[in-house]
């Protein structure tokens, strides 16, 4: 199954290149964070970063505005993950926030699956559900290797099939249009 709405909670450098990667990838991208002002940058930055991919010849001048109408932005986690096909934790590198964002995420949108970028053994056998749940491996736009999805011992197929899918778009969005 591939997905086609993305929901990224945190705001921060991480979920901020994954929102750019995953918009230009023509994902539904959903940028979750408690913090209005670091939505408001988030949202800026992403803007600044597709103006400068139209003027390199990145990306498409006529879709410029197609991609940012992809991007919604709340402080609502309900809003935010409902009807995602996936929810992208990339909050602060503390279990237990990580655990308790997900674990909400998980309440407000029973069908996502569950993806994070911290580590997988913190927060899944936590989890109500640790079938939902799937590691994702930033990549080049972050420094790392190219993105995949790491399967977890209870990740269900459907899950991982979800987490593969996300790490496929970024991928294709990190190779045409780098940092």
């Amino acid at each position: 199954m591939d997905a086609e709405t993305l929901a990224i909670l945190g705001a921060g450098d991480t979920g901020i290149a994954v929102a750019r990667l995953a918009a230009l990838a023509g994902l539904h991208v959903r940028l979750w964070d408690p913090s209005e002002g670091a939505l408001r940058g988030a949202l800026l930055l992403v803007r600044q970063q597709l103006e400068q991919a139209v003027r390199l010849g990145l990306a498409p001048a006529e879709h410029r505005q197609t991609i940012l109408d992809g991007v919604l932005a709340t402080t609502d986690l309900g809003e935010a993950v409902a009807g995602a096909d996936a929810v992208l934790e990339t909050g602060p590198d503390r279990p237990e926030v990580r655990l308790e964002i997900l674990s909400r995420a998980a309440a407000a949108e029973p069908n996502a699956a569950l993806l994070t970028s911290g580590a997988l053994d913190a927060v899944g056998p936590r989890l109500p559900d640790p079938s939902r749940l799937a590691g994702l491996v930033l990549g080049p736009s972050l420094g790392a290797e190219e993105p995949r999805a790491v399967r977890t011992p209870s990740s269900s197929p459907e899950t991982l099939a979800r987490a593969q899918s996300v790490a496929r778009a970024l991928s294709r969005a990190a190779a045409i249009h780098p940092t």
